[in-house]
């Protein structure tokens, strides 16, 4: 019985095909006879080992990592005979630096060599994907030298190079995917960085690039993060809304939500970029992973995608480069799925698919700053960006005031950061089946609390809040804050955001508000009647104010607006039918009395000549000033 046996396999796995050797390496000269006992069935029970070097024949050309010369690398190694001494001489051609292939990527549609080599200067071994399309061309020539890569330039020798690169027989398989956050079932997460958290069943590979990927590091423990920083934060509502939108960034996609964002307005010190600099320390360097509104639309989305499942903080609003720019990215940040293109080879690439929570600061609301250049800005991108007035800083600690509260806070996030999102994320990873659980429980009270009459948006944005508040409540445990602070602060939030949108719907504000300044600007377009035989006729004239008359019971004037004015210029920018019963609900349109005219009513013969004018007829609105709240 052989002692130990090192077996190293070469082509097949058939018993010709193996090598048997002593523990010295000295190969044995009783090799058939052992294999007859192997065909008999006879085991053996002795430690099985490979050989590290394969056994190649050594006449034919071969590719391998050597010392030659004192140069480490990738060789192209071509035994010669050499004819005077009789000897095989290896002739040894650099091709590369050197690399392994380590593993096979497979995306939705593309096949991958996953690559490992260690670049000069940089204390890690890099880890790249290079697509099998490009291996051989120069695109993939090109990424191998942007990574770090040392290859030759010989053109003779490259092929032998691309051989060796995409040779992955018996390798791991890779999943190449273009997107952070949750994957494989919800069983694992990618951080913008590529860092991986939790158990996939196949290692996985982040193949896209977020421009602010260093900033995702951890820095300090989680116990410094809640002492230096979360203990400061109780009661200050403003602040624990950031925590909140934060926290809330990777529950979206757990419970099939939408995504959205918070826009935080509020006066120049206020206090904004401390909450943004709080809620990003939560996942990394608030000062590399932070955004400014002032970038292409493009690649705004580009970073959507590289941080799906994710939060992105966007840094005062006013720093775009144009309101038109601004409005175009807060429509496109929030609909999830990038542009259609064409592929090269026909068809079309992967589209580009994101969920995400935004987090946005500025000194003015979306809305009043849009309408600086006139822009209209649509309910839809208002229930998606929800407009918040910030709320002062009311609780500062031991600090004494709002400035050192503020710099103890600033400070700290530059010191401790990125624990507190990777344990959030890890208990998500055991906890997920108490999200959903917890999330319905909280969307029912959130729901309950509205009055009846609350408008489908005002529900939609109350259901965002219970997102929100299911963040917190479940990372009691993290942040330490009570079930009862949490739901106060929240709570609180959404009555400064009712009392800027309102209860009821937002198109029905805006029409109302837009109908109602175009009267009080548009007066002096407007004939008097009773007639005033002083009025100057108007250069372009809307139509006939009817005065207000006692005897009539007629206690404010009424307006007849032409109907092109009125369609043109009264309720522009909004469907006619929505405007119409918007106004007539509200009581500033009133009711036609003919049939099949609902909205028109016909001016009296007495002010129009005898001839047969239909006319619009408005009031305006006495606003009432009563603020609206939830309890």
């Amino acid at each position: 019985t052989l002692e130990r046996i090192y077996l190293n396999i070469v082509q097949t796995t058939s018993a010709e095909s193996v090598i048997y050797c002593n523990e010295a390496g000295e190969i044995l000269d009783d090799v058939s006879r052992y294999i007859q006992r192997l065909r008999n069935g006879d085991t053996y029970h002795g430690e099985i080992k490979p050989i590290c070097e394969p056994v190649r024949d050594n006449h034919q050309p071969y590719t391998e990592k050597r010392k030659e010369n004192g140069i480490e690398g990738l060789f192209r190694v071509v035994p010669k005979l050499d004819k005077d001494t009789g000897e095989m001489m290896d002739k040894c051609e650099w091709l590369a630096d050197c690399v392994d292939v380590v593993g096979i990527g497979l995306s939705e549609s593309d096949y991958f060599s996953i690559l490992s080599f260690q670049a000069q200067g940089k204390p890690e071994p890099i880890l790249i994907a290079l697509p099998w399309a490009d291996i051989g061309e120069r695109a993939g020539w090109q990424l191998l030298k942007q990574n770090g890569l040392r290859i030759t330039n010989s053109q003779r020798l490259k092929p032998h190079l691309a051989d060796f690169l995409q040779d992955t027989q018996n390798k791991p398989i890779y999943q190449i995917v273009n997107e952070t956050g949750w994957q494989s079932d919800f069983n694992a997460y990618v951080l913008p960085s590529g860092e991986v958290l939790g158990k996939p069943e196949r290692p996985i590979y982040f193949n896209s690039k977020s421009t602010t990927s260093t900033g995702y590091q951890a820095k300090g423990t989680l116990s410094d993060w809640q002492r230096e920083i979360g203990q400061y934060l109780r009661g200050n509502h403003s602040m624990m809304l950031g925590v909140a939108c934060s926290l809330s960034a990777p529950l979206i996609g757990l419970i099939g939500a939408e995504s959205f964002g918070v826009h935080l307005f509020g006066k120049s010190s206020a206090g904004k970029t401390t909450i943004a600099n709080i809620a990003s320390s939560i996942y990394g360097e608030s000062d590399l992973i932070r955004l400014s509104w002032n970038g292409t639309s493009l690649g705004l989305i580009n970073e959507a995608s590289a941080r799906n499942d994710g939060f992105i903080p966007l840094d005062e609003i006013g720093q775009g480069a144009s309101k038109k720019h601004v409005e175009q990215t807060a429509y496109a940040l929030f609909n999830g799925v990038g542009k259609i293109q064409g592929a090269k080879d026909g068809g079309n690439r992967e589209l580009n698919r994101w969920r995400i929570l935004a987090f946005s600061t500025g000194e003015q609301d979306l809305e009043l700053y849009l309408k600086q250049d006139n822009i209209k800005t649509n309910a839809g991108q208002l229930v998606r960006l929800l407009n918040i007035p910030i709320t002062p800083t009311s609780t500062f600690y031991h600090f004494g005031n709002g400035k050192a509260h503020a710099d103890h806070l600033n400070a700290m996030t530059r010191r401790y950061y990125g624990t507190m999102g990777r344990a959030w994320i890890e208990w998500l990873l055991e906890n997920k089946s108490a999200v959903a659980a917890e999330y319905e429980r909280l969307s029912e009270q959130w729901q309950a609390m509205l009055p009846n009459d609350a408008s489908s948006q005002v529900k939609r944005v109350a259901g965002r809040f219970a997102i929100l508040e299911t963040a917190l409540q479940l990372a009691a445990h993290l942040t330490g804050w009570e079930t009862s602070e949490n739901k106060t602060a929240l709570l609180h939030e959404f009555n400064e955001w009712i009392n800027e949108y309102g209860l009821h719907s937002r198109e029905e504000k805006q029409i109302i508000e837009q109908v109602n300044g175009w009267l009080l600007r548009n007066g002096a377009r407007f004939l008097d009647f009773p007639f005033n035989p002083n009025q100057k006729e108007p250069n372009d004239t809307a139509g006939y104010r009817q005065l207000a008359d006692s005897k009539e019971q007629q206690d404010s004037d009424k307006y007849w607006v032409f109907p092109q004015v009125y369609i043109q210029d009264v309720i522009k920018g909004f469907n006619e039918k929505q405007a119409n019963e918007i106004l007539l609900g509200a009581g500033m349109l009133i009711q036609g009395k003919e049939r099949g005219r609902k909205y028109l009513n016909r001016l009296p013969k007495t002010i129009s000549g005898g001839k047969t004018i239909r006319c619009y007829v408005l009031e305006i609105l006495n606003e009432d000033e009563e603020s609206e709240e939830i309890e």
